[in-house]
């Protein structure tokens, strides 16, 4: 089960985080799992943190970080970022940072679409993006 993703630029500011299951202080926890995962070094990897396993991945400019259970899939949480950031490229153009500040709903609804109470419910990069093309349509 995925318990959090989040998006946290380079230098460690979180940009987007959604939590799918209660945690007691999320921002001393979002603190305390950016600056581990971005102290590694590395661009992508696995890491332990109090019950979860951290999963994370470097795209360009951008860390994609999400919190899951000990007995999820990290490959598949890799595979669901990858996925994440192809349907980003796909609406967007090419996704920049600058694309989620200001379009923080819109992504917030790529990832509802993708994610439902912390389990992958979608992977079809035109399904996901339905929603999304029915509210440009109706501007």
């Amino acid at each position: 089960m995925i318990h959090f993703l989040m998006v946290v630029s380079k230098q460690g500011k979180p940009r987007i985080s959604r939590f799918f299951t209660r945690q007691a202080n999320q921002i001393t926890m979002q603190n305390a799992v950016t600056r581990l995962c971005l102290r590694d070094g590395k661009q992508e990897g696995f890491v332990n943190y109090e019950d979860l396993v951290l999963v994370y991945k470097l795209y360009v400019n951008l860390w994609f970080i999400a919190g899951v259970s000990q007995d999820e899939n990290e490959l598949a949480i890799l595979e669901l970022f990858q996925n994440l950031v192809e349907t980003m490229n796909e609406y967007f153009g090419k996704v920049t940072e600058v694309d989620i500040l200001f379009n923080m709903d819109r992504v917030y609804m790529i990832i509802d679409e993708m994610i439902i109470n912390g389990n992958i419910a979608e992977t079809c990069r035109g399904r996901i993006l339905v929603p999304l093309q029915l509210m440009d349509a109706a501007k």
